[in-house]
């Protein structure tokens, strides 16, 4: 079970990837935000096969 430290670092991670997602589609870049989301699944993917 992840601490309390450990779970805010993860929604750190995941505001700040929220964020750029956010700013690539108000800017009309929907291949960068593609790339932000494609990027972290890989991430959630590795933490979930720890």
């Amino acid at each position: 079970m992840p601490t309390d430290m450990q779970y805010k670092d993860g929604l750190r991670k995941d505001k700040f990837l929220n964020d750029l997602v956010i700013e690539a589609i108000k800017k009309g870049d929907t291949e960068k935000a593609l790339e932000y989301l494609e990027k972290d699944n890989e991430r959630i993917e590795k933490a979930l096969e720890e």
